[in-house]
């Protein structure tokens, strides 16, 4: 089982990784809110503007933060995450290193 980071829609000046929400149904950033997919499709779930990532291996990443008042479990925006995940921020969103 995969959750799905969008890399092109995650910019530097967000505080969250963006993720896909269910049934290929637009973004979020919470894993209350993220859809997770069985078997992810190479070219569409992984390519160069999103990438899989095992469930196990994300709630690693999942931390109890703040968002519009709320408090939610989402993957933070940083160095530490992008270098776990081996990727990197350009000025286009994040890239497979």
């Amino acid at each position: 089982m995969y959750y799905i980071i969008s890399l092109c829609h995650t910019s530097k000046h967000e505080q969250y990784l963006t993720l896909w929400r269910p049934n290929n149904a637009g973004y979020c950033y919470s894993k209350e809110q993220a859809g997770v997919y069985e078997s992810p499709e190479k070219g569409y779930h992984d390519s160069d503007s999103n990438m899989p990532i095992k469930v196990e291996e994300a709630d690693k990443l999942f931390q109890h933060l703040p968002y519009d008042n709320v408090m939610k479990y989402m993957i933070p925006n940083t160095r530490e995450v992008w270098k776990s995940l081996n990727v990197k921020m350009t000025k286009h969103g994040l890239v497979k290193s």
